[in-house]
């Protein structure tokens, strides 16, 4: 493999050219975060660090041993262009190790790698549909509590049209999500899409700050708010096929799934609309094999079928992002407590399985197990995920 830049821009391998700027950027990215290392003795620098743990992701590392494993495979054009140091001696350039990538991660400033990482993905997005959707939800990080056992719960914030996470904070021990609402989206765009979300989040306060913010809202309302929910299910029609704004039906797996809305006005509520979601499957031989349904307050006053749309496509954020970060990136599994470990990680993983669907790509598995073989592969997946 030749170089054809000192400054890495481009490599030239069998395949041709390959564009390492991005990698650069990556780079840059993380320049931005500080640095809370005593200068003295630092070998790596902090952003070369972060950038390099990220390919290392993009390979499919699980926890810091299979990071440093991935890292230390990176060709020297991938480590020249995420300003790895150079061996004074050699000139190669030299890979951080496994204590180094944890002890920098403890360290780092959780949050602002957060936010820094979430306001680039931001640029790399085309502007949001009018009303599209923005799902709201928490994950306890399983195994990140320590010695006193408080595990660390994170509240994010995911396109619908894209299942890419756009914001995302910790939620302070002694609270929960539903006080953090205010600081996921103070610093989102959200005037004209729908924030969804689950039964623990309908109250007035809520609703009015989306309101404010000049956004519409789809919250599903369950026993622990039964009051709501009694509001709710007296103002219904009755469930009959004749009184239902919309149905629709799917088969997947040989069985039919029916969705059918009802909607009515909340007169008397301090919500404009509400609504009853029932999904039915049967089975190919048409036995009806399970029944749900769900309730709900929405500021939209749009078709039935619109508000269905939201309250399925809600729960991408657990199959798209939580998943993806617990199955095939081992997150309740990694043990990482110690410091912003898992907080860190998280906005990284976040970022890597943003980049992978940016590029077009759905099969996140097979990606990683590509850039795995062949990690030169990397350059080409983020500069797909330009806009």
């Amino acid at each position: 493999m030749s170089v054809s830049h000192a400054a890495f821009d481009t490599v030239t391998d069998d395949r041709g050219e390959v564009d390492t700027r991005q990698v650069t950027a990556l780079a840059t990215l993380f320049g931005q975060v500080t640095d809370p290392r005593k200068a003295r003795g630092v070998r790596h620098r902090l952003a070369a660090v972060l950038t390099v743990l990220t390919m290392a992701l993009l390979c499919g590392a699980r926890n810091f041993r299979q990071a440093a494993d991935r890292v230390a495979e990176l060709p020297q054009p991938l480590l020249a262009a995420a300003g790895a140091r150079r061996h004074p001696v050699l000139g190669v350039r030299v890979a951080p190790g496994r204590d180094t990538l944890r002890r920098v991660v403890e360290a780092v400033d959780a949050a602002m790698v957060d936010r820094l990482v979430s306001a680039w993905l931001a640029t790399r997005l085309a502007p949001p549909a009018d009303q599209c959707g923005l799902a709201v939800d928490g994950k306890t990080v399983r195994h990140s509590g320590g010695p006193d056992g408080v595990d660390v719960q994170l509240f994010a914030a995911m396109r619908h049209d894209t299942a890419v996470v756009v914001a995302q904070v910790l939620v302070p021990a002694g609270t929960t999500e539903v006080t953090q609402i205010r600081a996921l989206l103070d610093h989102v765009e959200v005037a004209g899409t729908v924030i969804t979300a689950d039964a623990a989040h309908p109250s007035g306060d809520t609703a009015t700050y989306l309101r404010n913010r000049e956004a519409d809202y789809v919250f599903t309302v369950k026993g622990n708010r039964p009051a709501l929910l009694a509001a709710i299910t007296d103002r219904l029609p009755a469930a009959t096929a004749a009184t239902s704004d919309h149905t629709d039906t799917e088969r997947r797996s040989g069985c039919r799934a029916t969705r059918t809305i009802w909607t009515a006005p909340a007169t008397g509520v301090d919500f404009p609309t509400v609504f009853r979601l029932r999904r039915d499957v049967y089975a190919p031989d048409g036995q009806r094999i399970s029944k749900q349904i769900v309730h709900g307050i929405t500021s939209l006053t749009s078709a039935g079928a619109e508000i269905a749309r939201h309250v399925r496509t809600h729960w991408w954020i657990e199959n798209k992002v939580h998943w993806v970060r617990d199955v095939l990136f081992g997150e309740d599994t990694h043990h990482a407590w110690l410091g912003g470990v898992a907080h860190a990680m998280a906005a990284l993983r976040n970022l890597t399985i943003a980049l992978i669907r940016l590029a077009g790509h759905s099969r996140i598995k097979q990606v990683m197990e590509r850039h795995h073989a062949d990690k030169m592969l990397i350059p080409a997946l983020l500069n797909a995920s330009q806009p």
